[in-house]
C-alpha cells in the first residue's frame, strides 16, 4: 500500500497517527525498512509489528521495534529481507482537523517540494544540516546528466524527463555526492535504495 493512500484511509476511518505519510511517496514496506518520515514524525512513533520474508533463504518471521532499531531513516531490516505487511498503533481522533493536517502538508509539499517523476528525498540530512542545503550551497541545482536533473525547486531532490533513465538518475546521484564533498566537504549518505545497481 502506499503511503498517501495509507494516511487518507485512516483519517477517513477517525484515526490519527499518520498524517506525515501522506506526502511521503514509496510504500509501507520500504517505509518500515527506512523508517520513514515527515513533518515531526516517522514509522517509529506508531509501528508495533511487521511480517518479513528472507529472499537469501532464511527464516521469514515477524519483528517488532525492539529488535528493529530505529533510528533516523534506519532499520536493521536487511536488504535481503522483504517487510510485506505491517501493523500499527492509531488512536481514535478528530476526522476533520487530521484532513485539515492532510491538506496543510499536502500544500506545504507542493509549494516547497517538486512534483513530476522523482523519488522523494535523495540523500539523508547530516546532524544539523540539511542535504538540500548542502547540494544548493555546491552549486549544483539544476544539475543535468542525460535524461536526469537535481531539482531547481528543491536541491535534494532529482527529477527524471518523461521516460527517463534509472542510469542517468544513479550516475546524478553520484556525481552530486562527488562533488558535494569536494567543494563543502561532506559525504552525503543516500536515502534511495537503487536495486540493481553496483554498490559504491
Amino acid at each position: 500500500m502506499s503511503l498517501p493512500v495509507l494516511a487518507r484511509r485512516s483519517v477517513a476511518a477517525g484515526l490519527i497517527g499518520l498524517e506525515w505519510a501522506v506526502g511521503v511517496p514509496g510504500s509501507v514496506g520500504g517505509a518500515v525498512r527506512m523508517n520513514a518520515g515527515g513533518h515531526g514524525s516517522d514509522v517509529s512513533r506508531t509501528l508495533v509489528r511487521c511480517g518479513l520474508v528472507d529472499l537469501s533463504g532464511g527464516a521469514d518471521g515477524e519483528m517488532g521495534p525492539e529488535r528493529l532499531a530505529f533510528a533516523y531513516r534506519h532499520s536493521t531490516v536487511a536488504p535481503h529481507q522483504v517487510v510485506t505487511w505491517a501493523t500499527f498503533s492509531l488512536v481514535p481522533g478528530d476526522r476533520a482537523r487530521s484532513e485539515a493536517e492532510l491538506a496543510e502538508i499536502v500544500r506545504w509539499r507542493r509549494e516547497n517540494q517538486p512534483g513530476g517523476q522523482n523519488a522523494g528525498s535523495v540523500f539523508t540530512n547530516p546532524p544539523e544540516d540539511s542535504a538540500g542545503r548542502l547540494v544548493d550551497a555546491a552549486g549544483l541545482k539544476g544539475l543535468r546528466m542525460g535524461s536526469a536533473q537535481v531539482s531547481t525547486k528543491h536541491a535534494n531532490f532529482i527529477q527524471a524527463d518523461p521516460g527517463g533513465s534509472a542510469d542517468d538518475v544513479w550516475r546524478l546521484v553520484h556525481e552530486v555526492q562527488r562533488l558535494v564533498e569536494e567543494r563543502l566537504g561532506v559525504r552525503l549518505t543516500p536515502e534511495l535504495r537503487m536495486i540493481g545497481f553496483p554498490s559504491r
